[in-house]
């Protein structure tokens, strides 16, 4: 999981909101994310997937507009006043909404509607990357075993199907095991992992990758390496 660092919100929502405001004051009516029209939907999942450099924000895939879908950190199911067209709680995630779309054993289609605030270890909070550590093998575990945050959203997301962890170990191999990296080059990798590419972009598993590259640089510490 990487941390996301959220972006000012889309004009599109800032004036389908203020609208929706004066008229619901005047009407005595209200409104909720099923009213958002197409239009508006789409300027915030264009948002929301550029914010996160094009990786989904449970999983580390990589999305665009048509893999992905808006989620709710919060669920639409649970919020209230207005919450569920609050910028900060949306996000993009894997995989697209459109309909006919296979159901994901793990990141939003298995969360669901689980919401549990202390135990939920999400992408809008800062320690969320160090909270996970991850084996070659791309098998998640929590960094402290007494970590029962980390342990629940590990369950609850399903963040260890096997799925999921052999697309992990996967971009381990390919980044740097199929290279056998000099130092050098894993100090540039490693370097790498913390930032956008051209496309502004970060690289899919990144937070993955990063943990390996780590592990993987200790080797050049021991004598005789």
């Amino acid at each position: 999981m990487k941390y996301i660092t959220k972006r000012p919100q889309p004009q599109a929502l800032i004036a389908w909101t203020r609208a929706r405001t004066v008229e619901d004051k005047a009407q005595a009516t209200t409104w909720s994310y099923d009213d958002m029209p197409a239009n508006v939907r789409e300027a915030v999942k264009t948002k929301l997937v550029a914010e996160q450099g094009g990786l989904c924000c449970y999983t580390g895939r990589r999305i665009d507009l048509q893999t992905s879908h808006i989620e709710h950190l919060k669920p639409q199911a649970i919020c209230i006043n207005h919450e569920d067209t609050d910028y900060n709680n949306l996000i993009a995630a894997y995989p697209s909404s459109a309909p006919n779309t296979p159901g994901c054993r793990y990141g939003a289609h298995k969360k669901a509607n689980w919401y549990e605030e202390e135990l939920f270890v999400h992408p809008r909070r800062m320690d969320c990357e160090a909270r996970f550590r991850y084996r070659d093998t791309g098998k998640i575990m929590p960094t402290s075993p007494n970590d029962a945050a980390a342990t629940r959203t590990i369950q609850k997301l399903g963040l260890d199907d096997i799925e999921l962890e052999l697309m992990r170990k996967a971009a381990i191999d390919a980044a740097i095991y199929a290279k056998r990296l000099t130092k050098p080059q894993a100090l540039r990798l490693l370097a790498e992992m913390d930032r956008r590419t051209s496309q502004d972009h970060f690289h899919e598993f990144c937070f993955v990758i990063k943990q390996a590259c780590e592990k993987y640089l200790k080797r050049f510490e021991r004598p005789g390496d």
